[in-house]
Order: C-alpha cells, then sequence, then structure tokens
C-alpha cells in the first residue's frame, strides 16, 4: 500500500493552489494554474518514485527473484595434450668468463742503435724462423774498424808465439812472455767487441713467427725506439680471463675449457688452464686466469673477444624438463603436471638451463608427467587427454 501522507500532503497543497482560494484575474488564473499543474506533475512522479523502490522485491520487472530452476552445467571434456617425462641426466656446472686473445709470444721489432737501413730481407705477413735477418744497417765503418783489430790480434799472436819459443830456451824473461799473452788477449777482446757492434747493424727474428706490417723503407734512418715491424707467434693463443674470488677454487691448471669468437660463430676452440693468478685484486675482487689454445690454422688473432666456458664438474643426477613445460608467473616458476588424468598447477624452483632443458631443483620427482603442448587450454584441476608422451631427448 501507497504510504498516504504523501497523498495529505498533496491534497493540502491542492487546496492552497486552486482559484477559489483566492480573488485572482483570469490572465493570472491561467498562470496560476499552469504552475499548480507543473508541481502536481512533480509530486505525482515523487510518490510513484517512492512507491516503486518501497515495492521492489515485489516487482518482477525491477528485479524480482524469480523461481526459474537453474540451467544444468555440461561436463567440462578432457583437453588433448602432450607430455613429457622428467628425468636425470648429467648436468656440468660450468663458469662462464669473458677473455681476451694474446699471442703466445709477441715483440716490436726496433733497433738497438741509430744506423741507415741498407737492406730490407722480409715481406709484410710473411712467416719466419728464428734467426732469420730482417734489417741489415749500414756498418762500412764498423767492419773497417774490424779489420784494424783482427791485424792488432793477429800481429799480438805472432808476438806470444815467438816469445814463448824463446822462453822454451831461456832466450826470454817470463815476464815478457806474460806481458805478451795479455796483449794477445786484449787484441781478441778488441775484436770481438767490434763483432758484437756489427751485430748490433743486423736485426733478426727472435723467435719463429709472423711479420706485421712494414712501417720503415730502404734508405731510412732508424734509432733506438722506432718501429720496424711487429713480430707474434700465434701458433698458440693465449686466452686471459677474470673470474670472481668465489671461484678460486673451482679452478686450477689443466682444467679444460671452450672458448667461442663472435668472428666465427660456428666454430668452438678447445683450450687448457696454464696458470692461475697467485694474487686477487683487491680493486676487482676476481682473479685472473691464463689459458692456451692451439690456433695452428692463424684464425685467432691477438686481441680478439672471446667468450669462455670452463667445465668445473658434472651432476650425474640432475632432474631435467623441457623448457617448453616451465610457466613464468608473478608468483614463481611453475608447471602442469598430469595426475590422475588431471592438469595439476605445481610450483617448482628452477637450477640452470642449458640445450633447451631446465634444471628443477625442486617440487618434482623423477617419472612426473609434465605438459609440454597444449598449456593455453588447461587449467589447474582440468581433466586432459594424453595424447602423446614425448621421450625428454626429443623435447627440445
Amino acid at each position: 500500500m501507497i504510504n498516504f501522507n504523501y497523498v495529505q500532503i498533496f491534497l493540502l497543497l491542492f487546496k492552497q493552489f486552486t482559484p477559489n482560494s483566492v480573488m485572482i484575474s483570469g490572465e493570472q488564473s491561467w498562470i496560476l494554474m499552469g504552475k499548480t499543474a507543473q508541481l502536481i506533475i512533480v509530486l505525482v512522479i515523487a510518490v510513484l518514485g517512492y512507491g516503486a523502490w518501497q515495492y521492489q522485491d515485489r516487482l518482477p520487472f525491477l528485479g524480482a527473484s524469480t523461481d526459474a530452476p537453474a540451467a544444468k552445467t555440461r561436463p567440462q571434456r578432457p583437453q588433448s595434450v602432450i607430455v613429457s617425462a622428467v628425468v636425470n641426466r648429467p648436468l656440468p656446472r660450468n663458469i662462464t668468463a669473458v677473455g681476451t686473445a694474446r699471442a703466445n709470444e709477441s715483440v716490436v721489432i726496433t733497433s738497438k742503435v741509430t744506423g741507415k737501413i741498407n737492406r730490407l730481407n722480409f715481406s709484410e705477413g710473411q712467416k719466419v724462423d728464428a734467426g732469420k735477418l730482417l734489417v741489415q744497417l749500414d756498418d762500412t765503418e764498423l767492419r773497417a774498424n774490424l779489420n784494424e783489430s783482427e791485424a792488432t790480434r793477429d800481429n799480438a799472436q805472432k808476438l806470444y808465439d815467438r816469445a814463448l819459443k824463446l822462453y822454451e830456451t831461456r832466450n826470454v824473461a817470463k815476464a815478457q812472455v806474460d806481458l805478451l799473452y795479455s796483449e794477445l788477449l786484449a787484441a781478441e777482446a778488441a775484436v770481438a767487441a767490434d763483432q758484437a757492434r756489427i751485430n748490433d747493424y743486423r736485426i733478426v727474428a727472435p723467435f719463429s713467427g709472423i711479420l706485421g706490417f712494414r712501417e720503415v723503407s730502404v734508405g731510412s734512418l732508424v734509432q733506438p725506439g722506432v718501429t720496424i715491424t711487429t713480430l707474434d707467434d700465434m701458433d698458440t693463443i693465449k686466452v686471459d680471463f677474470d673470474l670472481p674470488e668465489n671461484r678460486v677454487a673451482d679452478v686450477r691448471p689443466g682444467q679444460n675449457f671452450k672458448a667461442q669468437s663472435v668472428a666465427y660463430p660456428d666454430r668452438v676452440f678447445d683450450g687448457t688452464v696454464q696458470t692461475v693468478s697467485t694474487r686477487v685484486s683487491d680493486v676487482t675482487r676476481s682473479i685472473r686466469v691464463r689459458g692456451a689454445v692451439p690456433n695452428e690454422d692463424a684464425l685467432l688473432k691477438p686481441g680478439m673477444f672471446l667468450s669462455v666456458e670452463l667445465q668445473v664438474s658434472v651432476d650425474e643426477n640432475a632432474l631435467m624438463v623441457p623448457e617448453e613445460a616451465v610457466v613464468l608467473t608473478i608468483s614463481g616458476p611453475l608447471v602442469y603436471a598430469v595426475r590422475d588424468g588431471k592438469a595439476m598447477r605445481t610450483p617448482i624452483k628452477l637450477g640452470r638451463r642449458i640445450n633447451g632443458f631446465a634444471e628443477i631443483i625442486d617440487g618434482l620427482d623423477e617419472g612426473d608427467q609434465v605438459i609440454v603442448e597444449g598449456l593455453q587450454k588447461v587449467k589447474d584441476g582440468a581433466p586432459v587427454d594424453v595424447s602423446q608422451a614425448v621421450q625428454t631427448s626429443e623435447a627440445s
């Protein structure tokens, strides 16, 4: 029922604004009746609105509940999925680092003395053996001095030999023989000194290797420190790389490592650790390691950037699943394991990833089946139909 308090208010207002209540003219009566009609309409709408709000639970078109029976839900159909088993596989534990290639031996060829170049006996990029003459400087004056020293030595030798024979017949004093012998030794030393100075004018390869660019020409006047060319022994390449100090116990001489260069992305170079530094840097808290890589084909060049992977151990019983089975979420990684024909959301703890496989540290056991294909269609607890079970080695 409608609340009659509002009706009584409406009647009082109506009597107050009717034409009989006040003496007014005809034109004013029309205006007053127009305002009265508007007020009546507003009050009627207000009363109807209040009534609808008060009794809305009894009006079906305003949301009253119906007694229609609930529709029956259809049973959920199993989704077709492909699974893979969790297996034990050997997993190498490796350390990765960034290395720099260096020549086994490297030197800048320069002169010990100032002189003019008479002959250049090499070509750029030539492979030379140790002791090969590379540059001949002008040694004309030195050879003249050597000839003079040799003549003085020969004369001193003759005088000493004659005095020695006379000493045997007691025709010369022992002191005289000793004096001549000392003069002979001095003459021989002078010859050796002149020969050494001449050798300084011959620049030879200190070791076998490959020559670099030629920086001088015949007739050039070179001084000590002026670069003539470079020589690098690249049959073996040294690789220097740094490891954090917490890896000191994991590296030792004799360990094998693999190196790769961006210049040869499909080539892996095998190397061996030669030396581990005796000191840890107090600035970077890292230790320097030096390895050696055979380089008979001369593919690696000194200064090249290398990626180094050092194997420190092998975990023989690592639980592995294909990476396709791992779902990354905000709360952490998980997989959908198939148990009793249902997809079960299973949180896991991941280890390392290698060659398309992920290591499972916690959350699964060997032999568990995980979904690798069809993950987009399944939900936690939903029934699944295993259409195919692939081997772990094939899941990559």
